[in-house]
């Protein structure tokens, strides 16, 4: 049986602690576990108290670079706000120890790039967290796809309430975008209409996308529409999937789950895991990232991948409309 990998932690923010805390207690249990919980980092030393003893952490730090060099893990957990992820990891790549980082990769496409190089550069493995590539659903609807296709048309819906944050586009709706490039590929071009909110600067976004591939897909992405519901839908000739998400990314009265479609006909309904921990796909990557770790092959959802997103959240924020491989983001820094 091989030895728990040592793994250290930074940051102990309520999402963490909803979601990814509780997935990796659950990876560091029972007869086979595949983790040791050895620290966690956190500016918030009390609150870093209380997240260790509740989840298993053996060591509470206040400064990552002094938990990594006494503690030398094996692998690495980046969960600190957007706007501290560049910073942090791009400490971190240089040890060349495995790291696991929350999305998105930077908050600039400058940013992104940069780590992506650095990644490349130290030969490290890397994981970025666009969970949806996890989500059961998810991935038999890519399956589904492949097996049935050729993929004529998609379309996804991200429907939120009261989330008018100004940066939804970047920090949330990349979620969907990278989706819909896991299910059909790279991106040729781009037309984005966006339609402002009076009081604020939150908008919600009607995007269409065209892939290398011929596939052109919709997405909706309202901030404030009253309910909260995730959908993503493929169609190839004569039949038709579709993939509700669970958990917290469809309201409670929301039906969850895949169905498919042919000749009329209902061909699949399966509904999703009342598990939100294995349906919001958080065991999925985390599972995916320990057996790239054990392996040592580089997963397909990493930095060098996940910079090609955030270069589409942003063109879609800027509202940009053309070739992607014209786009220049106003923010370079």
């Amino acid at each position: 049986m091989p030895k728990p990998l040592r793994a250290v932690q930074i940051g102990a923010g309520s999402f963490c602690q909803q979601f990814h805390a509780p997935t990796l207690k659950r990876l560091a249990a029972g007869e086979a576990p595949r983790i040791a919980l050895e620290a966690i980092c956190d500016l918030d030393t009390a609150r870093a108290r209380l997240f260790a003893r509740e989840f298993g952490y053996a060591r509470v730090y206040d400064d990552f670079r002094r938990m990594i060099d006494e503690v030398a893990p094996d692998i690495v957990y980046c969960m600190v706000q957007p706007s501290a992820t560049a910073g942090v990891v791009e400490q971190i790549l240089p040890l060349r120890i495995p790291v696991f980082t929350e999305k998105p990769p930077g908050v600039t496409v400058a940013q992104a790039e940069r780590l992506a190089a650095l990644a490349e550069e130290c030969k490290v493995l890397n994981y970025v967290a666009f969970n949806r590539r996890a989500m059961p659903g998810v991935l038999r609807l890519k399956q589904w796809a492949n097996e049935k296709g050729p993929l004529r048309y998609a379309r996804a819906e991200m429907l939120r309430n009261r989330r008018l944050e100004p940066a939804f586009g970047v920090e949330t709706a990349i979620h969907a975008l990278d989706c819909l490039r896991f299910l059909c590929g790279d991106v040729l071009a781009v037309e984005t209409r966006a339609v402002p909110y009076p009081a604020n600067a939150a908008r919600d976004f009607h995007v269409r996308l065209c892939f290398e591939s011929g596939v052109r897909t919709d997405l909706s992405v309202l901030v404030d529409c009253g309910v909260t519901r995730e959908r993503y839908t493929v169609h190839v000739q004569n039949q038709m999937m579709e993939v509700s998400l669970g958990a917290s990314y469809s309201s409670a009265f929301c039906v969850s789950g895949e169905k498919a479609y042919r000749d009329n006909a209902v061909v699949l309904d399966s509904p999703a895991s009342p598990d939100p921990l294995v349906v919001g796909g958080f065991v999925g990557e985390h599972n995916s990232f320990l057996d790239a770790v054990e392996s040592g092959q580089q997963p397909n959802c990493s930095l060098q991948d996940a910079r090609h997103s955030l270069r589409l959240a942003t063109a879609v924020h800027e509202e940009y409309c053309g070739h992607m491989e014209r786009f220049v983001p106003r923010i370079s820094e």
